[in-house]
């Protein structure tokens, strides 16, 4: 079992615990927190023999979205409402791809990078939108 501790866009904070049987892929879960926060859950698998670049697939929070719910007025609740629409993000819940490249391999500890873009639905509105993040993190 493996810990790592990231940062990145839409989430700063990105906790991930991870478990592999194999050297070539492994399962993890992390929490995502940030412009708003979720749990995720994924699977990846290595393509190339220093387990460098993998590719996967994860369930649960895959980005955020801005629901923009202020009514249009120029008093002093408007001004109120605009400034608080800036911290208004909603996590979208659906699945996502995923891209990561591991400088010292999948499983082993060191620095990552990944990229994740999916589909999903923001409970705020009921509606579905695309969204994605990158995280830059370190296995310990």
């Amino acid at each position: 079992m493996n810990f790592s501790l990231g940062a990145g866009y839409p989430y700063f904070v990105v906790p991930e615990v991870s478990w592999s049987n194999t050297d070539n892929q492994r399962w993890y879960a992390k929490y995502n927190l940030g412009l708003d926060d979720g749990f995720s859950v994924g699977f990846e698998y290595a393509l190339d023999p220093n387990q460098q670049h993998s590719i996967g697939l994860l369930a649960g929070a895959v980005g955020v979205r801005d629901i923009d719910d202020c009514d249009k007025d120029d008093g002093l609740s408007g001004l109120a409402c605009a400034i608080g629409s800036i911290f208004d993000e909603h996590s979208i819940q659906g699945a996502a791809l995923s891209y990561s490249y591991s400088v010292n391999g999948l499983n082993q500890s060191g620095w990552r990078f990944r990229l994740e873009a999916g589909y999903g639905r923001v409970s705020a509105d009921d509606n579905n939108y695309a969204g994605g993040n990158a995280t830059i993190s370190y296995q310990f």
